[in-house]
């Protein structure tokens, strides 16, 4: 028998003597009279356009939508605290800048522990805390480095208290 003509297998537990049965199938079409099942047609359906390029890609910044927000709760009826306000009012100098975050990383990396303290007092944006402090752990993983590679402390017994 020439195996390039055969488009199946048979399986060495399946009963060769069962042949193989024939399957019915049958399409249900609804009746004209049914309309209740029939599909809805094309001048059914409400066509709706889609926004155009511009409207769909202007967003409201994070403020705005914020504000927006707090202004339909206060207009549903919702009481909204005073506080709950002032902090969905986050101005640019809370949170801080990308200048602000790489002055005080700069700052804290190159002074380390002197730094990161300048920084942090003199700094009250989130950036430039969050920025401090990246900077002194990036500081520390370079001391760490510089004493690991240097000869110069091999003579040197190091003692941990635990």
């Amino acid at each position: 028998m020439d195996r390039r003509n055969i488009r199946y297998e048979v399986l060495s537990g399946e009963d060769e003597r069962v042949p193989a049965e024939p399957v019915v199938l049958a399409m249900v079409v609804p009746l004209a009279g049914d309309q209740h099942l029939a599909p809805p047609h094309s001048d059914e359906i409400p066509s709706t356009k889609l926004p155009s390029y511009q409207e769909a890609t202007t967003l409201p910044s994070y403020e705005e939508a914020e504000r927006s927000k707090a202004a339909e709760a206060l207009r549903d009826g919702e009481g909204v605290r005073q506080r709950d306000l002032e902090a969905s009012n986050l101005s640019e100098v809370a949170v801080g800048t990308d200048g602000m975050f790489l002055c005080t990383f700069i700052l804290s990396f190159l002074f380390n522990w002197i730094g990161f303290l300048f920084s942090v007092c003199l700094v009250q944006t989130i950036a430039g805390r969050c920025g401090a402090l990246s900077g002194l752990g990036l500081g520390i993983v370079k001391w760490v480095a510089i004493i690991k590679h240097n000869q110069w402390v091999a003579g040197y017994q190091l003692y941990v208290f635990c």
